[in-house]
């Protein structure tokens, strides 16, 4: 056998960390809790209360047998597949021995670790490096709770507060975005196209980045680069190395936040037949599930896993300790188990574990658990949980083309375009709101031309700019213009509402917008998802096409 490689130690990142987070302090109490777990003292300084009390002596989660996992979950949709069971209980007096659990009931419902239970993290150090290799020397974990949480910590990680900028994708997820703002952020976007963030756009921007004017410049790119939401995009191997380049060049941490990276897609295919063929092959590259974890060839599985779509995350090419991932199970096991992981340096991860102390000190035990229940070799593995996502990823590619298949049949491409997504859970629809009779795309010169451009009869009377809509200087033109998008998808959504009972997201709810610049010609999408039943996406969509043809023919 070849000798491990010598992996290099990450970069000393320590200067991106704020203020007031290098100065945190371990927690005294989780300290001594540590000593006296670590050895056998008699203790009066606990605050931990007695198990006796907790109500609950016993917990049963069943799941599907690790022989049915051969990348087809519909036996399990329908209530059919073969199942096993995970039994947690208490044990002392009284109560019988462990059956599968990975820990005693009572050490569950107890005060546990604020970083996590050790077999859970080396679990998923196991995943971690089946899926994306490692490549320095001191990387580590932290299970948060859940992929929000894992946000939240980084940026507290890194933002001082009302003095950084956080660079992130023009358009992003909402909830992440408020993160940022509520530990003090500014945000500035990068453009995006139809394979994600664009390295132009970065390099430009920090390249020409202002300290005067603009602040400090910004050490920290949030990024959503699979399945991006709530565009779809995902970004093609080149993009990940040339955005990588750009961060070193320019000392930037690069924030990967990657909830749908295990959902990649093969490229979609209209042809209905081909496609069931291509699956049917597909799942045929698996190697057939064993009876037992012991025997499954967990390296064997994730390569056909990784081998399926090719993208490899930031992770995986991080040779300076640069990257922050963050993972979660929500997309792939449930949302409310609310666990999720942080990969990164030890410098970075040790003070998120300060951060944890202080906030939401520990982990879900429960949920950890049952987890580590699932992966350890007495249920799944590591193998098998890749074996189920495997199957997850594809049922979500069958919804995809299924989604694109009815919005083809409903919706007119003169009307409505789409780039098919090559992950996650959503299309993002560009609206051709140009085409629609009340578009104005108004260019501002002086007082007369204003009044022909707005169809005015008389000069001086001209309305103001729509709030919200600053005048900008068009690079193609050289002269300043603003646009109605806005007003006109504003109006679009409520009719989709009022006349065809379908509810989209409009891109207002996800855009940021470049100060001093217009950007209201970039309102014209809404983010679609195709996670419901195939029913659901099949009304919607027939509702959406109608309703939307029938606003364009109003005028």
């Amino acid at each position: 056998m070849s000798p491990a490689p010598i992996l290099p130690e990450s970069l000393d990142l320590s200067h991106h960390l704020a203020k007031r987070i290098r100065t945190l302090q371990p927690s005294a109490m989780k300290a001594l809790g540590a000593l006296v777990g670590n050895r056998k003292l008699l203790t009066l300084g606990g605050g931990t209360p007695h198990p006796s009390l907790f109500p609950m002596s016993h917990a049963t989660f069943t799941l599907p047998k690790l022989s049915t996992l051969n990348g087809d979950v519909q036996d399990w949709q329908i209530g059919q597949a073969v199942t096993e069971e995970i039994h947690l209980k208490k044990t002392g007096p009284g109560t019988e021995a462990d059956e599968g659990g990975i820990l005693d009931l009572n050490d569950i419902l107890q005060y546990g670790l604020s970083n996590g239970y050790p077999e859970l993290i080396r679990q998923l150090e196991e995943l971690n490096e089946l899926l994306h290799g490692k490549t320095i020397s001191d990387q580590s974990i932290y299970i948060s709770l859940g992929n929000t949480d894992g946000v939240s910590k980084v940026f507290q990680l890194l933002v001082e507060p009302d003095v950084d900028t956080v660079l992130t994708e023009e358009y992003s997820f909402a909830s992440s975005l408020n993160s940022a703002l509520s530990k003090g952020a500014k945000l500035y976007p990068i453009k995006v196209d139809g394979q994600g963030l664009v390295p132009a756009d970065l390099e430009k921007v920090l390249s020409t980045w202002d300290e005067r004017t603009q602040g400090r410049k910004p050490n920290l790119l949030y990024t959503i680069p699979c399945g991006q939401n709530p565009t779809g995009t995902t970004q093609p191997q080149e993009r990940y190395d040339e955005i990588y380049r750009i961060c070193q060049e320019h000392d930037v941490i690069i924030m990967e936040d990657d909830p749908y990276y295990p959902l990649q897609f093969a490229e979609y295919e209209p042809d209905q037949q081909k496609r069931e063929t291509q699956l049917k092959e597909a799942r045929a590259k698996l190697p057939p599930a064993p009876e037992n974890a012991v025997e499954d060839d967990a390296q064997a599985v994730a390569k056909v896993f990784n081998d399926y779509a090719g993208v490899k995350s930031y992770l995986s090419r991080d040779v300076d300790g640069r990257v922050i991932r963050i993972d979660t199970f929500s997309k792939v096991f449930g949302p409310g188990v609310r666990l999720g992981w942080i990969t990164a340096n030890s410098t970075f991860i040790e003070r998120i574990l300060r951060i944890g102390e202080t906030t939401t000190q520990v982990p879900n035990g429960l949920s950890q658990s049952v987890l580590a229940s699932y992966l350890s070799d007495k249920h799944w593995g590591i193998g098998g949980f890749i074996r189920w996502t495997w199957g997850v990823r594809l049922e979500y590619q069958l919804k995809r083309d299924y989604f694109l298949d009815k919005l083809n049949e409903y919706v007119p491409k003169d009307l409505v375009t789409t780039v098919p997504c090559g992950a996650g859970m959503f299309q993002w629809l560009r609206v051709e709101v140009a085409s629609h009779p009340r578009y104005r795309k108004t260019v501002i010169g002086n007082s007369a031309d204003a009044a022909v451009n707005l169809a005015l009869d008389t000069v001086g009377q001209e309305p103001e700019v729509p709030p919200g809509l600053e005048l900008k200087q068009s690079a193609k033109e050289e002269q300043r213009y603003t646009t109605n998008t806005g007003e006109l998808m504003d109006e679009l959504w409520n009719h989709l509402i009022e006349n065809g009972q379908v509810v989209l997201l409009p891109a207002k709810v996800f855009h940021t917008e470049t100060p001093g610049i217009d950007s209201s010609d970039r309102l014209n999408f809404f983010r679609a998802t195709f996670a419901g039943d195939l029913e659901n996406i099949d009304a919607a969509l027939k509702a959406f096409g109608d309703s939307i043809k029938d606003w364009f023919a109003k005028g």
